[in-house]
């Protein structure tokens, strides 16, 4: 009866009667970017222009799509007028006041007023830029969710793209805690894409957790992936095989 319970027990703890035991140092990951977001517009209005699409390339701050402005430039000029003239009035108060001609108050009041006018057309301007709609970081656009004639509230946040960092490409492994000494920051490791056997890269160490899961027995441990223009598979989301350098305890 106990020898007919053992393949079972095998079978519920992943193991198989016979079968040679898992390659020392080496892990199962997928690999990730440190980066992705869901890019949404700061201000309310109509989608006008839409500049890129699925599968651009875009650099940190590049314009994705512009709402329409109008409204705004009227209120950017309007703001600016406004503070050319209060700036030509305190300027007046000025000459006055080195004349003795008018009051210190007199002066303070006319410097208050173009601060808040100079105030006012700052916030125009940067509501103005708000109606440009631009990447936060260098990477990929891998969905487009943006359509001319659209109108965006800016209070649901409704998301127009989704940009995902290509650099840097990392994997993260949970090495069990006798691992602890023998693995350190810069140390070399293999990546094999585990679907591909034939693609590998390198890479190495960068990140061992300071503290040791105590439920797992694990520490994680990140690893900065090398990309190469050749191992074009080699991409967030896939699974890949990592391959530590033994070395001796410390």
């Amino acid at each position: 009866m106990k020898t007919a319970l053992i393949p079972a027990l095998l079978l519920l703890l992943g193991a198989s009667p016979g079968a040679p035991p898992a390659e020392p140092g080496l892990y199962a990951s997928h690999l990730m970017v440190d980066q992705e977001v869901v890019v949404a517009a700061r201000i309310s209005g109509i989608v006008e222009r839409i500049l890129v699409d699925r599968g651009s390339a875009v650099s940190a701050g590049q314009t994705l799509a512009t709402l329409e402005s109008r409204e705004l430039d009227a209120s950017v000029r309007q703001a600016k007028e406004d503070m050319e003239l209060k700036k030509a009035e305190y300027g007046r108060a000025q000459t006055l006041s080195a004349s003795k001609i008018t009051s210190t108050q007199d002066l303070d009041e006319k410097k208050a007023l173009y601060q808040v006018a100079v105030a006012v057309w700052e916030k125009e301007k940067a509501l103005r830029d708000y109606a440009v709609v631009r990447a936060p970081f260098a990477g990929i656009v891998t969905e487009k969710y943006a359509r001319v004639g659209q109108r965006v509230i800016e209070d649901k946040g409704e998301p127009l793209f989704r940009i995902t960092a290509v650099e840097p490409l990392l994997a993260r492994v949970y090495l069990p805690e006798e691992e602890l000494l023998r693995v350190k920051v810069g140390d070399p490791v293999e990546v094999t894409a585990e679907r591909f056997p034939g693609v590998r890269t390198t890479g190495s160490v960068q990140f061992i957790s300071p503290t040791v899961d105590a439920a797992s027995g694990t520490f994680q441990v990140v690893i900065r992936v090398r990309r190469e223009a050749a191992r074009k598979v080699l991409r967030p989301g896939i699974a890949v095989k990592v391959k530590f350098a033994r070395s001796e305890s410390r």
